[in-house]
């Protein structure tokens, strides 16, 4: 067999098949690396420390609706220590339940850094430059099907946030978003003190990698 004139030398060929191997390990390593997938098939783990009314996983959804003493919409709160990451979920609005929210904190002395309001008709990106202040960097008007689930991309970068959501896209920036984050949640209004009667919320598939 005579061979190409590009690999008729050994050693040319095998600087070839090197540089493809680097190549495709480069290309492998490109891949964003998934950093905290949740999959909610069994019980929430530790890591879920804080919350406030009904939360259960289960069959893959998590699902929650006030409950308890204290007139508080759900909210649970997991620690996850970051910077910049992609977030990827989707959720669902049952019965009375009027928005579902995405809330990103800092330390106990540092609190609420961001939030992402889903509503059934409005949606609205919240910052916390310190405690009591919050500054809207989107709030605009939107129409949410019922009971449909509706997926969430959010991308942090720097002092930049882009989201998509709804079948649209919004870019938003502030410094705040460069902030170092420690704790993640959802939350929302389920449909008052009534609870599971009222409505619930539902949350699936949360999964978040490294930005490249």
């Amino acid at each position: 067999m005579t061979l190409p004139a590009d690999f008729s030398s050994p050693s040319r060929l095998v600087s070839t098949v090197l540089s493809l191997v680097v190549s495709a390990s480069f290309a492998f390593s490109a891949e964003p690396s998934v950093v905290l997938e949740e999959t909610f098939e069994q019980p929430l783990s530790a890591d879920w420390h804080w919350g406030l009314g009904t939360w259960t996983a289960k069959g893959g959804v998590l699902r929650a609706f006030e409950s308890g003493e204290r007139r508080h919409g759900p909210v649970k709160q997991r620690r996850f220590a970051f910077t910049e990451a992609d977030v990827r979920f989707e959720f669902r609005l049952e019965g009375k339940a009027s928005f579902a929210s995405f809330p990103i904190d800092g330390t106990r002395e540092r609190s609420h850094i961001l939030n992402f309001v889903m509503g059934r008709d409005v949606f609205r990106i919240i910052a916390h430059p310190k405690k009591g202040e919050n500054v809207d960097l989107v709030r605009e008007k939107i129409t949410l099907g019922d009971d449909e689930w509706h997926p969430v991309h959010i991308v942090l970068k720097g002092e930049t946030i882009t989201v998509e959501f709804n079948g649209r896209t919004w870019t938003t920036k502030h410094p705040v978003v460069a902030e170092p984050k420690a704790n993640i949640g959802f939350g929302g209004e389920s449909g008052g003190p009534k609870g599971e009667k009222a409505g619930a919320l539902e949350f699936r598939h949360l999964k978040i990698t490294a930005t490249p």
